[in-house]
């Protein structure tokens, strides 16, 4: 079994519940923002990968409240890239750090959720976009 052949995206929606504003980042040579995120493979820890990769990208530590979304691309066929991929949504909140964009991040925003699709130059999955409209 070829154990890269399917591909784990682990995105954390960082919600702040006093602000009631989502958190989204602009990767350096790309024009689109988006919720955080990055790959898991076999051997790692879900909850361990997903704090390691907010930290990196963001400065802050965060709880995970728990996973609220999983696509598993089959309704997109016609993007061959996404085949075979499985991407799992986290709402998380940021607990302590201080804010400081990674490496590869170029910039962090923090928005309403009313704005996510227009901010991320996406149409959501209707369940996900129900979720975080919820959160405001």
């Amino acid at each position: 079994m070829d154990r890269d052949r399917f591909k784990t995206t682990i995105i954390g929606i960082i919600f702040d519940p006093k602000t009631r504003m989502v958190l989204v980042g602009r990767n350096k040579g790309n024009d689109n923002f988006s919720f955080l995120e990055g790959n898991l493979t076999y051997d790692q820890e879900l909850d361990i990968k997903l704090k390691q990769i907010t930290q990196e990208k963001t400065g802050y530590k965060i709880h995970n409240l728990g996973a609220v979304y999983i696509d598993n691309c089959l309704d997109k066929k016609t993007e061959s890239k996404c085949k075979e991929k499985l991407e799992i949504y986290f709402l998380c909140e940021a607990t302590e750090g201080q804010e400081e964009p990674g490496e590869d991040v170029e910039e962090l925003k923090w928005i309403k959720p009313s704005e996510v699709e227009q901010t991320l130059g996406i149409t959501l999955p209707t369940r996900l976009k129900e979720y975080i409209m919820n959160l405001e």
